[in-house]
């Protein structure tokens, strides 16, 4: 409206008047929005039209309160001058009825709508915290049916990202009077209503809040209005708000019952007794029962609360009875307390809810204040409403008017002086003190008998001259009313109440009961102190107030804290940027589309509006420092500007060419209007604008290059990890498949000195045999043909005796026949002597292996038909070494499931194979290059072994090998080599062609040679086994001394006697002698150590190991109690096995104590501890050799303690890994006592038990597997072990070991039944060295744990026997398959035919008679209770 060429009053209301009929109700004067009413929906605050105002220039779109919005949130945002920010505030002023809580609304919800990106929880509860303050702070009045009956300051906060950070509501003057008496067509605050409504559809709801029909309270039915048309309000909307705003459903529950205890307190009636006090009805007996259990106090004592009052007299109580009228005040007295108490509460936990803690410190105001009011009947209620508008007023005026024209004229600004009502003169007869309205009535409150005509009295006298006082016409009103003229009328108050309501009655006695009730919310209301009081006290004690504590002049009026709060609200915006809505109601009947022309200007009359046009138009709104202008604009500027800031101004002013008549140069400051500024701050934006863009693009350009260059690093670190872990992953599978080939070759080579080896045993056997047998058969054709002879002999004696005389035959022949027989019985007897020596002599010392190997060449074709295909596919290796891989395996599993069904070769005589005619196979190369070149190609590889078709990577080089060394003569005692041969052959290998190759045409040649590598092969394997053999009797034989260990690895120990005087009198010394290593390796007599003996890290290992130190102490002089020295054990070991570095400690300390102990029983005791410590841990590998070489030392000892040396020894080569979990058991410590083992039972489902013994280092898989050994079970697929208790059975797992199972059994045992010995256990009993476990609570037992598919049955018959009776359990006995009775009645039939065979080949059919053994318990019970 600034814009209009004429400016009058007519004029302005006909403007809005056109654009009120074209439903457009915002106008703008200047920066100042003016609303008027349309008493209908308009489609003019939707999402669309949030978008539309959100970041958009004020003035540039369609007048909207929206645009009033955006303009404070972006001033907020903007920076002043001196770089800070500045809280801006809205003020939203008007009639009743205007639209002021509306449009309210509309401000809070465009300003959740345009920082709803992140907290949006808080911005719905700052949304839904106005419906609540709604609920109980707005009525239907005669000019607005949402009248707000109270004022509120909403502080709305922002953050540093100026998002929603939280909400403050201050509220000002809630009218109470209307929880009693409401007026015609009003009604009370809409929450009572909507309880009532909700109690309709909810009986529940009704009954436990003992609610009845509206017109049955006396506060709800005193206007005949209890309907509002259209209104949509409803409880479940206020319960979701609620919820929103996080009030626990027990408060809400003690809100509700608060309110209805309020509208049941309205229907008090009381009855008069003689005028001199009063007493309850029947119907009033009922309603206190009623109010007693809302409230849940006691029925008494709320009944001496209403009828009776106290007076506390220095200490004494006086009781005086209430009269009719003083009962009734009472009463309502106590409804506006309740009331306005949980309002307090209400506005107290929004503002802890909606809490915005350090961001407190920006935020956007908006206030809506309640209207001027001009009623028929005003009382005090109406005079402080008044009173606030006259305050804003005088503030409006003073930052439009009167503060704008005093800067003009100390710049010696050149503009038209514009006079505007100023309402001084009024707020001075309202507050101005000493003698002022407010001030004589909280005089009159503080009398002891001050009353409303003293007050009327005391007005009439003191302000009768005054300007803006109207003392009446009609002198029959004087007594009762007065008269004020405000700057919007006069308007009439009646006076009657006003002192009462000003001292706004404690009810201490009351709020005394309720601090006992048993209702959460009802006792907190005792308590509270609402946000006026503390305010009030706060200035008490600032000294604003000189009213002394302690009398009743100390308690503040209720105009007094009005006028506090009113005064700290103008403080407030006086410290923010003001932006004023002028609300205007456009007719008195709330009709939509008629506009009162009168009523409408007498409110632009009032409002100073045509004043704020004028002013707005000729005037200069904005006015800044020479310093802050150049600061904010220079950058406007082209050329330099010159040092006077003055001349600054105009130079950048003239450089716009901006018109002369639109700026104005002052003192201090340059005034501008709106023409003249807006084009600026839109250039200096574009600049800005551009240069951020500018610096942004140059940021973002070296974020991007420096994220570039980072995720380029970054990817090339990846990539060279990436590559690194794939080479690493190549090298492990190249490396691995060359470790399977390796394997599988030297697999291939081991088997040929083993064949080697059992050739040559049988070879040697062979000749033994046969040289015995061949001296044999010499010896005893000799004993033969000497017989033979002698026969011969005698028998020709005797023939020549005679025949002598007969015949005569020639004696030359016979001399002839002795003597061949003769010398043939010398050479018989001759080679018999040569034999004797042989025999008797040992086996050679030396083999001749040449011949020996021969055999590898004789035997059949088929033996080593599995090396030559090996040796034949060596080249394919090269070239695809997985697919090779596969086929050497399989290659070598086929030739050895030949050699298994090979028949065995008969025994072959003597060896006697010619030498070989092929040359050596060739060692690696040793630096022999020789110049001529070698062509290599691929058909060279065949038939050849890899490691010999391996070449030099570089150059065409040839080796030529040296000469083979020849066979070692193998000794029975140590093998030894022999010096090298020479072979007839080597001139030939040098010259042949220089290739380590050989062509497959001479196969012959080729066959010789890799036999003569056979051979090499297997030498050289003899001399490794004698080398190495050698090498591990010297490992062996090494002793690693533990004072090694201890120079090393040892802490440095004080010496410090104990027990003695010298003890206690040297324990202060600051140097101590230090104790030498070789003594901390030996026992140690004392019973504490300063440290422990090994390094550690972690500080309470170190304590833990001192106390293990004492308590082993304890432990070898046998001080303790059986049961202590278990308990010393255990805890021992449990702490080892506990902290892994305490480990070699405790192994330390034992190995310490048991060296040089000088007694026995001590000494059995460590090794004891010891035997226990190796079966639950294992040393480090730091200590291994030590630990292992300590106990050889200590294995020469007699007695017992060799045998606890041998069962560590023993243990000590364990393989296994993990730790026992838990300390020894009793029953563990007493079966190491003995060196025994425990006896566990072990438990089938069948009925069956069977007793095995179980070692400390067994496993659950280990034990199971001796119980398939002894059940003759072929595999254990699906079995496991349980473990059987009182809470029911538990798998053990695969690796856990069964000493911790029964270690963890006595623990809970000794937890629960707190007894020495648990009863789960068994009873030990010595059984050979073992001790036995059984029975009991506790039990282990086998079964099936996993099962396969049911149409796969197993040909176990042991398997099958364990499945049927797991299945029987587990059917019948425990009942974990429900079937039906005529299932189980089969399976029933089935199982006895297993037990007791079939009835057919039975002739004792009883036997079949007890079925209900075969069936389950529910079954048999159900078949049972059917008979019965």
């Amino acid at each position: 409206m600034t814009w209009l060429t004429i400016l009058d009053e007519e004029v302005i209301n006909k403007n809005l008047q056109l654009r009120y009929e074209k439903d457009q109700i915002y106008t703008y004067t200047g920066t100042i929005l003016v609303a008027v009413n349309p008493y209908k929906e308009i489609d003019i605050y939707s999402q669309k039209f949030v978008n539309k105002y959100r970041g958009r220039k004020f003035g540039s779109q369609e007048p909207h309160v929206f645009a009033l919005a955006e303009a404070s949130y972006a001033s907020l945002q903007s920076d002043n001058p001196d770089g800070t920010h500045k809280n801006q505030s809205l003020v939203i002023s008007g009639e009743s009825g205007a639209g002021k809580t509306e449009n309210t609304r509309f401000i809070l919800q465009y300003l959740c709508s345009v920082t709803s990106q992140v907290s949006t929880w808080v911005e719905q509860q700052i949304l839904e915290a106005n419906t609540i303050l709604e609920a109980f702070g707005n009525a239907k009045t005669v000019r607005n049916d949402n009248s707000s009956r109270f004022g509120k300051f909403m502080q709305v906060c922002f953050d540093t990202r100026w998002m929603i950070a939280g909400c403050i509501i201050q509220d000002y003057l809630l009218e109470q009077s209307r929880i009693t008496f409401q007026g015609p067509g009003e009604r009370n605050y809409h929450v009572f209503y909507m309880l009532i409504d909700a109690g309709k559809h909810n009986k529940e709801l009704t009954s436990q809040l003992h609610l009845k029909d509206a017109s049955f309270y006396n506060y709800l039915n005193q206007s005949d209005c209890i309907k509002i048309e259209g209104e949509d309000r409803t409880l479940d909307s206020l319960m979701l708000a609620f919820n929103v705003l996080q009030v626990p459903p027990h408060m809400c529950n003690g809100i509700l019952q608060t309110l209805s205890a309020i509208l049941w307190l309205g229907n008090l009636m009381f009855e008069d007794v003689d005028g001199e006090k009063c007493q309850l009805t029947k119907e009033d007996d009922e309603i206190i029962n009623i109010i007693s259990t809302l409230l849940s106090l006691n029925s008494d004592d709320l009944k001496k609360v209403v009828l009776v009052r106290q007076i506390n007299v220095r200490g004494n109580i006086t009781e005086i009875p209430l009269k009719l009228q003083e009962a009734r005040e009472n009463r309502h007295a106590m409804a506006k307390a309740l009331y306005s108490k949980t309002f307090a509460w209400l506005i107290n936990h929004i503002n802890t809810c909606t809490n915005p803690g350090q961001d407190s410190s920006r935020f956007l105001g908006v206030l809506d204040i309640f209207g001027f009011e001009n009623f028929a009947v005003n009382s005090f209620e109406q005079l402080c409403i008044n009173y606030t508008n006259e305050k804003l007023h005088k503030f409006f005026n003073h930052y439009v008017f009167a503060l704008e024209q005093e800067i003009y004229e100390q710049e010696c600004i050149i503009f038209n002086h514009i006079d505007f009502a100023d309402n001084s003169s009024c707020l001075e007869l309202l507050e101005k003190p000493p003698r002022c309205i407010l001030r004589l009535l909280t005089e009159q409150c503080h009398l002891p008998k001050g009353c409303d005509a003293s007050f009327i009295l005391t007005l009439h006298s003191e302000f009768d001259n005054h300007e803006r006082y109207v003392k009446g016409d009609d002198k029959r009103r004087w007594e009762t009313e007065f008269g004020i003229k405000h700057y919007a009328g006069c308007v009439t108050y009646k006076v009657k109440g006003f002192v009462d309501k000003n001292r706004d009655v404690q009810q201490d006695v009351f709020f005394d009961n309720i601090s006992r009730s048993n209702n959460e919310f009802v006792q907190i209301l005792s308590t509270y102190q609402d946000s006026s009081n503390s305010l009030f006290t706060k200035s008490v004690t600032n000294g604003v107030s000189t009213v002394s504590r302690g009398t009743s002049k100390g308690k503040p009026t209720v105009c007094d804290t009005f006028r506090y709060q009113l005064q700290s609200l103008v403080d407030v915006l006086q410290s923010t940027t003001p932006w004023y809505m002028r609300c205007i109601k456009p007719n008195k009947h709330k009709a939509p589309n008629q506009y009162d022309g009168n009523l409408v200007l007498d409110q632009l009359k009032y409002l100073g509006m045509l004043d704020i046009i004028r002013i707005r138009k000729d005037g200069f709104p904005i006015h800044m420092k020479f310093e802050d202008f150049i600061n904010r604009y220079h950058c406007l500027s082209d050329v330099r500007l010159p040092t006077d800031v003055q001349k600054a101004c105009e130079m950048i002013l003239t450089s716009r060419d901006f018109p002369c008549m639109e700026w104005q140069m002052g003192k201090s400051k340059v005034f501008l209007r709106s023409h003249v500024h807006e084009p600026l701050e839109e250039s200096r934006n574009k600049l800005l604008i551009s240069r951020a863009t500018l610096i942004q693009k140059t940021y973002r350009g070296y974020v991007e290059r420096k994220s570039y260059s980072r995720i380029k690093n970054a990817v090339l670190k990846i990539q060279h990890s990436y590559k690194g872990w794939k080479l690493r992953i190549e090298f492990l599978r190249k490396r691995r498949a060359a470790i399977v080939i390796q394997s599988h070759l030297r697999g291939v080579f081991a088997r040929e000195v083993a064949a080697a080896l059992k050739e040559m045993k049988r070879v040697d056997e062979e000749m033994k045999k046969r040289e015995r047998l061949e001296e044999e058969n010499r010896l005893k054709e000799a004993r033969e043909l000497e017989e033979a002879l002698k026969k011969r002999q005698e028998q020709e004696v005797s023939e020549n005796a005679d025949e002598s005389s007969e015949k005569s035959e020639p004696f030359e022949e016979l001399e002839q026949s002795e003597k061949a027989a003769e010398q043939e019985i010398a050479a018989l007897s001759h080679i018999a002597e040569q034999m004797k020596p042989k025999l008797a002599e040992p086996v050679a010392e030396s083999v001749d292996l040449d011949n020996l190997f021969a055999f590898l060449s004789d035997v059949q074709p088929n033996r080593n038909h599995i090396i030559d295909e090996i040796g034949e596919k060596m080249n394919e290796l090269v070239e695809d070494l997985d697919v090779e891989l596969e086929t050497v395996i399989q290659q070598e599993l086929e030739g050895l499931a030949q050699e298994q069904h090979q028949p065995t070769p008969p025994r072959l005589g003597h060896p006697t194979l010619p030498e070989p005619s092929g040359p050596p196979p060739p060692p690696p190369p040793q630096e022999a290059v020789i110049d001529t070149p070698i062509e290599v190609k691929v058909a060279e590889n065949n038939g050849e072994h890899i490691y010999e078709a391996v070449l030099p990577r570089e150059g065409p080089v040839s080796v030529s090998p040296p000469p083979l060394p020849a066979p070692p003569r193998l000794s029975l005692d140590s093998p030894r080599t022999t010096p090298h041969m020479s072979r007839s052959n080597s001139a030939g290998v040098n010259s042949r062609p220089h290739s380590w190759r050989y062509q497959p045409e001479s196969e012959q040649l080729y066959n010789s040679e890799k036999e003569q590598r056979r051979k090499h092969r297997v030498e050289k394997k003899l001399l490794e086994f004698a080398e190495n053999h050698e090498k591990e009797i010297h490992v062996e034989e090494q002793f690693f001394d533990l004072l090694d260990f201890a120079k090393a690895h040892f802490n440095a120990h004080e010496r410090s006697p104990e027990g003695t005087i010298i003890a206690t009198l040297t324990r202060k010394r600051p140097s101590c002698e230090m104790i030498p290593v070789e003594d901390m390796v030996t026992f140690y007599k004392g019973t504490t150590i300063p440290c422990s003996h090994i390094h550690m890290y972690d500080p309470d290992n170190i304590n833990i190991a001192c106390s293990i130190f004492r308590d082993l102490s304890k432990y070898l002089r046998a001080e303790l109690s059986a049961e202590r020295e278990l308990q010393v054990i255990q805890s021992i070991v449990g702490n080892a096995i506990e902290r892994e570095e305490l480990r070699d400690e405790v192994l330390v300390q034992l190995m310490r104590q048991a060296t040089n102990n000088p007694s026995m029983d001590s000494t059995e005791r460590i090794w004891l501890l010891l035997c226990l410590c190796v079966v639950s841990f294992k040393p480090s590998k730091l200590l291994s050799k030590y630990f292992i070489s300590f106990l050889k030392k200590n294995a020469m000892q007699g007695g017992k303690i060799s045998q606890f040396v041998q069962w560590c020894l023993d243990n000590c080569n364990n393989i296994k890994v993990t730790v026992r979990e838990l300390p020894p058991s009793s029953v563990e410590i007493a079966a190491m006592k003995r060196l025994g083992t425990i006896v566990c039972r072990f438990f089938f489902l069948d009925g069956r038990t069977k007793a095995i013994d179980v070692h400390p280092t067994d496993t659950a898989g280990e034990a199971a597997r001796k119980l398939a050994e002894r059940l003759g079970l072929k595999h254990l697929d699906g079995w496991a072990i349980y473990q059987s208790t009182s809470e029911g059975e538990e798998h053990v797992r695969h690796h856990h070991y069964l000493y911790d199972v029964i270690a963890k059994w006595e623990m809970i045992h000794q937890k629960m039944a707190k007894v020495s010995a648990p009863s789960g256990l068994a009873t030990l009993g010595r059984r050979s060295t073992n001790l036995g476990l059984s029975g009991g609570e506790n039990k282990f037992i086998f079964k099936r744990r996993l099962f396969k598919s049911s149409r796969e049955l197993s040909q176990d018959p042991a398997e099958v026997n364990l499945l049927y009776a797991q299945a029987v359990h587990s059917v019948v006995k425990c009942d974990d398959f429900p079937v039906t009775e005529k299932v189980a009645l089969q399976l029933a039939g089935l199982q006895a035919q297993v037990a007791l065979g079939n009835p057919k080949d039975n002739s004792k059919l009883e036997y079949y008679t007890d079925i209900d053994t075969f069936l389950p318990y529910r079954i048999s019970r159900t078949r049972e209770l059917m008979s019965g």
